[in-house]
């Protein structure tokens, strides 16, 4: 028998015959080169380009929305003194159905967005699916006549999807410079992509287990797994890394260990996205995406590092913080004053982290800014002296903990100057309420309190301009003690001040506390301390500019009571939003 004796028998061999297993076999070669005829390799990649299609739509109607929105604002809006028309009821609708939670327990666990954005999501899963399941056949008739085209296309889709994970979960990032949509925000949606990332991953995975078990059962599936160049094994180490990242961002595990998920997020990540590389081999244009995502990432942590984080700025001296002075409140309450620079800018409804040197190097937590820069209460544009950042924050666990805990030990704390670095400031509203709504009603919940007194600062400014659409400011403010109402004393005689008092209407209301109480209070049964005997005989003279109740508000009935305006804002911070 001649040296290809043997090769000749491959050659001819039926595709039935466990030995006709590559192209020398012509009945495999036919086969093979029928298979990719029917659903080519290289046509699967295109699925990658479809998702990064679908996100930029999404982006690029999102800046136009934005965009109409910063057209509005800039003018004020005309109230019709009688009917409604039928778009500004269709919005309604809209609105209605869109800003809807669900609630419960299941809920709360899985951390369930409003409807609007749930609905957003879904819609963004059932293209997904379309992408991935309405091509037939997903299996090859042999593993050797290429990957399966489900794997494939689902590898390429969660690929695709990295850039825009990334790009959500920056705190600077180009979606919120071209759409206007707060990082906070934006992190709901980078959650989500990560599990729509997962769950393509999974899909990604199974064929690649399936095919050789029908090929040659676990044997094959060894040999398949440890082949040289194979992908199978360098796609394990990055799908676990993937898992553990996705359910330990699952809110409900997230807040019972997230100081084990703050530290190791973006390690494991950056790790993943390392594999990744290594996993696709520069397959085609797979790793233009992960470029894409590696690009996205540095500029977002550059931009952060260098220029909202103040500490680094390239404009300011480095290593320097800002000199703050803590007081320490009732209710387990402190106030930060943060002494900027003039040059420091921000506006109503922002957030800062905020990184005190004397309690953590490395920890840092955002706080809701709770004051006005004082180019805000004037016209002109000259020279200010330093300007205060102001920050009302409850005491919970960790860092609040540690901080009102240091506060208290201090009997100098009033007069005694930290340093605190602050990063930011961040998020924020895109329209300016007080030219938009005839009615503003604010419903704060504790220290919640400190997100709606800038807002209701800037309209009574507005107003006192007359520059404001706005002709009513109501206040709905739930304390667990009297002694509270006086945290936001000041801010509130400046709402007063500014707009004479007649647009005002401030209701708070004592939860823990009742005329029952105060009876146990003076019968000896409860001692107050000295502070809260201060505190409390303040806090009384709060009638003087506003209305106290002992109860808890039922809003569904208090509320429609309220509303006199034909467009009405109601904005609602609890204390651990």
């Amino acid at each position: 028998m001649g040296p290809n004796s043997s090769l000749g028998n491959i050659t001819n061999l039926p595709l039935s015959d466990p030995k006709c297993n590559s192209d020398a076999c012509l009945a495999f070669k036919a086969g093979h080169l029928a298979s990719q005829a029917q659903i080519s390799w290289a046509s699967q990649f295109l699925y990658g380009h479809y998702i990064t299609w679908y996100y930029l739509a999404i982006i690029f109607l999102a800046m136009l929305v934005y965009a109409h929105k910063l057209v509005q604002s800039r003018r004020l809006v005309s109230v019709p003194s009688n009917g409604t028309s039928v778009l500004n009821k269709a919005l309604a609708f809209v609105r209605l159905i869109s800003y809807r939670r669900i609630h419960g327990r299941l809920a709360n666990i899985i951390g369930l967005p409003s409807l609007g954005m749930l609905l957003f999501v879904l819609i963004t899963c059932l293209f997904l699916l379309l992408l991935a399941f309405i091509q037939r056949p997903y299996y090859r008739l042999h593993r050797g006549f290429g990957s399966p085209p489900l794997a494939v296309r689902t590898g390429l889709m969660a690929i695709a999807l990295t850039p825009i994970i990334v790009a959500l979960a920056g705190k600077v990032n180009f979606i919120t410079i071209l759409t206007g949509i707060s990082h906070e925000k934006l992190n709901v949606l980078h959650r989500y992509a990560s599990y729509m990332c997962l769950f393509l991953s999974i899909v990604h995975t199974v064929p690649f287990i399936v095919a050789p078990l029908k090929d040659g059962g676990l044997k094959q599936l060894h040999k398949q797994y440890y082949k040289k160049g194979g992908l199978e094994f360098t796609g394990t180490p990055p799908l676990g890394i993937l898992v553990g990242l996705c359910v330990f961002s699952i809110p409900w595990i997230r807040h019972k260990s997230y100081s084990f998920f703050y530290r190791l997020h973006i390690p494991l990540y950056v790790t993943y996205l390392g594999l990744i590389f290594w996993h696709a081999t520069q397959e085609l244009d797979s790793w233009a995406y992960l470029w894409a995502t590696l690009a996205i990432y540095l500029a977002s942590i550059t931009s952060r590092a260098f220029v909202k984080c103040q500490s680094f700025n390239v404009l300011r001296p480095w290593f320097q913080g800002y000199s703050a002075h803590l007081t320490p409140l009732s209710g387990d309450m402190t106030r930060v004053d943060v002494i900027v620079s003039t040059d420091f800018k921000w506006k109503a409804g922002q957030h800062c982290w905020l990184r005190f040197p004397h309690l953590s190097i490395l920890h840092n937590h955002p706080f809701t800014i709770a004051s006005l820069p004082k180019r805000a209460f004037s016209n002109t544009e000259k020279a200010y002296d330093d300007q205060t950042l102001r920050f009302y924050i409850r005491s919970y666990r960790g860092l609040t903990k540690a901080l009102a805990v240091s506060t208290e030990k201090s009997d100098q704390a009033l007069d005694r100057a930290y340093t605190i670095h602050v990063d930011g400031p961040y998020g924020g509203l895109i329209a300016d309420l007080s030219s938009r709504y005839d009615q503003l009603i604010f419903v704060a919940g504790g220290g919640g309190i400190s997100a709606c007194l800038p807002l209701m600062l800037q309209a009574a400014i507005k107003i006192s301009q007359g520059t404001a659409s706005t002709n009513s400011i109501h206040l709905i403010w739930m304390v667990r003690e009297e002694m509270h109402t006086e945290w936001a004393r000041e801010e509130l005689k400046t709402v007063i001040s500014l707009t004479e008092g007649k647009l005002c209407e401030f209701n708070f209301f004592v939860t823990d506390s009742s005329p029952a109480k105060s009876s146990l209070r003076a019968s000896g049964a409860v001692v107050p301390s000295a502070r809260e005997i201060q505190a409390s005989t303040a806090a009384s003279t709060a009638l003087g500019i506003g209305q106290l109740h002992y109860q808890r508000p039922f809003l569904l009935h208090f509320l429609p009571g309220m509303i006199t305006g034909r467009r009405v804002m109601i904005f609602g911070k609890s204390s651990k939003d």
